[in-house]
This record gives structure tokens, C-alpha cells and sequence, in this order.
């Protein structure tokens, strides 16, 4: 039998597997993290792209930061924290404020702040913002969708955002636009723009005539931001480039360089074992399901263990609400925020039978035509069979093959 980790909430879980049957266990090979962020953070906001730098930016009489809060807290900290150094030594920390976007959760948010407020300097202000947040309508997309920012960003007369470059179930790539768009928008707005999954070609590492990347990039546009920190990071969260400058020239250069930095080889297999890969991306089922796009069109009959904590429950009433609809016209047709991945999800359970290894209750998962475990390995004895793959990471790679 051979041992294999998936990563869950902020710990892991085991599953053992016969070791002829096991096809391989899939992970990104990407190589050394920057050890030192903070410093690397200073240099790039002295020596940006397209754009002033931070010292020159500092002079502003009020500074706004907004920050991708899906990021890993210890990262978030430390990139902060070497932009407020670089705004400090320049006129001081007074009219600096801190936004926190965490897009569509609404638990632990009380938590997730007084860490933030534990590791940075007094001086400054820190809020988070959720999607029921005070917003600015700021104009629409082309598509249609009616931009609403925190306004507590807003209020920046200088206006920063910190976010990542890595792999997006529906944007194609994470980026200052996805920081925007959810994380820092209201709940109109980002149930608008998932509406798009309807309307084009969304999935991870795709880019080319993504609708909801074009949306979301719009929504930066009307934002009107002055830089953005990019950090390129990998499966568990390490920083491995960062870049500093105007956001569309930060992330195209990142794009350029890093798209193929994600792409592995998916073999067929009978059993899929994945994970979302750990708590930024597990602390709900919707955000968790969307781990279920790294398999493109399961055969019949094969079977699939999605391994997530879910702590903080369904995470949109959508899931719920939509749970008895099963014709994926009818679910398209009724959209509301949550019908996306349950579209996602009926269409994969026309071939292939889903279970669900997590903490929520069966009284939730149920409806939705789930099989409920509580440990990996009851999941694996009762649906398991045939070539195994594992996927620990599964929102951290892009799919080849398959």
C-alpha cells in the first residue's frame, strides 16, 4: 500500500492505495520560493513597470492598499509589509489604509483581520471587505455587469492593489483584475460576471476569449488603480517572482513567463483522488467544487473523491436553493450565484458518480447528489477500483491531456 497526503483546511489527510493500482500522484514541479519577500517587495516598488514608483507615489496626502485575501496570510504580510516600509521612510504611515478583499465569505472574517492587525504597524487602518460591503457603482461592462468596488478603496487619492499570478478555475489566471473582481466587489457585481461562465470559455490557465476574464479586467479599468503588486506564487502558497507596476503590464509580463510554469500531464484513470489544495482554496463547497474543473470529460463510470473541509459550510445560497434541478438548461435558465458549479458538477455526474470527503453535514451534501465520508479512505473502500490518480493541488495546475 502506498501513502499519499492531500492537503485539507490547514492540516492533511491520508489515503492508502494498493500500489498497482496507483497511476501517480500529480503536483507542479516548480522550483526555489523567494526566501526574503519583504525585501524583494522594496526593490520592485523602487524599480516598477510602466508606471512611478512607490516612493514617488507615497507623496499622495491618502493611499489605499487593497489586497487579494485569498492569498496565504504570511505572504499577504509580508509583501504588505515591505510596501508600508517603503511608504514609512517616504512621509509616514498617516492616511494609509488596508483593504482586505475576501469576496463571498462571510465566516472567520473577525479572525482573519485581528492577524492582520497582529503583524503590521498600529499606524495604519485595516478593514475587510465581503461582498454585502459598502460599494461605489463606478459604470458597466460591455457584458453587462454593473461595477460595485469597496469603498473603502476609493477613498485612496493613490490606490494599490496586491494580488497574485496563479491558476483561476474562471478567469484563466488570478491577477490585479481577479483582486477587484470578486474580492474587493459587491455581490451584484460578482454574481453578474460568474454569470458569464454561461457565455464562453473559462477554466483554468484559459485565456483566449474568457468571458469573465475580459469582464473583470474591465472592472479594473473603471477602478482606476495606480499600481499593483504582483506575486507569482506556487501550489502551497510560496512566492517564487514578484513584480511591481502598472497591472496590465505586470500581469502580461507574468502571463508571458509563468503561464506554462502550471501545466501538467493528466492521465486517464478510472478513480480520481483531488484536493482543492488546502484551506485558502477549501473553506466552502463552492469554492471548494470548483477543484472539479481539472477533469475535462470523465468516461463512464468512472468515479471521483473530492477531499475538502468545507468549514465554512455551502458558502452560496445558490447551491442549496438550486440543489433538486438537474437539466443544465434549466439550471442556466434560473441562474443565480451558485448555478454555475452546479452546472459544472450535474454535467460531470452524467458520466461519472462524485464523492465528497469533508465536514459538512449529509443533511447539506445530500441534495446536491453527493456521497458524504468523513475519511478518505472509507471513500476510496467504497467507490474506489481500477488506476488511481491523485490530485493534491487541483486549483494550483492546468490540465494536459486527460
Amino acid at each position: 500500500m502506498v501513502e499519499c497526503w492531500l492537503p485539507y483546511g490547514e492540516t492533511e489527510v491520508h489515503v492508502s492505495i494498493p500500489l498497482r493500482d496507483l497511476l501517480g500522484v500529480v503536483e507542479p514541479k516548480i522550483g526555489e520560493v523567494i526566501r526574503d519577500v519583504e525585501t524583494a517587495v522594496r526593490e520592485a516598488a523602487e524599480s516598477p513597470i510602466n508606471c512611478e514608483s512607490l516612493s514617488d507615489m507615497a507623496e499622495a496626502s491618502t493611499i489605499s492598499i487593497g489586497v487579494d485575501g485569498s492569498l496565504p496570510q504570511k505572504t499577504a504580510v509580508s509583501a504588505l509589509s515591505g510596501l508600508l516600509e517603503v511608504i514609512e521612510e517616504k512621509r509616514g504611515l498617516g492616511g494609509v489604509s488596508i483593504t482586505i478583499g475576501l469576496g463571498l465569505r462571510t465566516r472567520g472574517i473577525n479572525r482573519l483581520l485581528k492577524l492582520f492587525r497582529e503583524s503590521l504597524p498600529r499606524g495604519v487602518e485595516i478593514r475587510g471587505h465581503i461582498a454585502k460591503s459598502e460599494v461605489e457603482e463606478l459604470g458597466k461592462t460591455r457584458r453587462g455587469t454593473i461595477v460595485r468596488v469597496s469603498k473603502t478603496l476609493l477613498e485612496g487619492e493613490v490606490r494599490i492593489l496586491v494580488g497574485e499570478f496563479h491558476p483561476d478555475p474562471l478567469a484563466g489566471f488570478k491577477g490585479p483584475h481577479t483582486t477587484i473582481l470578486p474580492q474587493l466587489s459587491g455581490f451584484e457585481a460578482i454574481e453578474a460576471d460568474r454569470r458569464l461562465y454561461h457565455q464562453g470559455s473559462t477554466g483554468l490557465g484559459v485565456v483566449e476569449d474568457n468571458p469573465i476574464l475580459r469582464d473583470s479586467w474591465e472592472a479594473l479599468r473603471l477602478t482606476g488603480v495606480d499600481a499593483s503588486l504582483l506575486l507569482v506564487t506556487d501550489h502551497r502558497g510560496g512566492v517564487i517572482d514578484l513584480l511591481y507596476g502598472e497591472a496590465e503590464a505586470v500581469w502580461g509580463k507574468a502571463l508571458t513567463e509563468y503561464r506554462d510554469l502550471y501545466s501538467v500531464e493528466v492521465e486517464p484513470a478510472d478513480t480520481y483522488i483531488l484536493s482543492p489544495g488546502g484551506g485558502r482554496f477549501d473553506f466552502d463547497l463552492y469554492h471548494s467544487l470548483w477543484a472539479l474543473r481539472i477533469l475535462r470529460k470523465p468516461k463512464k463510470g468512472e468515479r471521483i473523491i473530492l477531499v475538502a473541509e468545507c468549514r465554512e459550510g455551502l458558502g452560496v445560497q445558490g447551491l442549496s436553493k438550486l440543489a433538486g434541478v438537474e437539466k443544465l438548461s434549466e439550471l442556466k435558465r434560473r441562474y443565480m450565484l451558485g448555478g454555475d458549479i452546479l452546472h459544472l458538477m450535474r454535467s460531470l455526474q452524467r458520466s461519472a458518480e462524485i464523492c465528497l470527503v469533508s465536514m459538512l453535514p449529509n443533511h447539506l451534501v445530500e441534495p446536491l447528489g453527493l456521497e458524504a465520508y468523513r475519511a478518505v479512505n472509507d471513500a476510496f473502500e467504497a467507490v474506489g477500483r481500477g488506476r488511481v490518480l491523485v490530485l493534491p493541488y487541483a486549483l494550483s495546475i492546468i490540465p494536459r491531456g486527460g
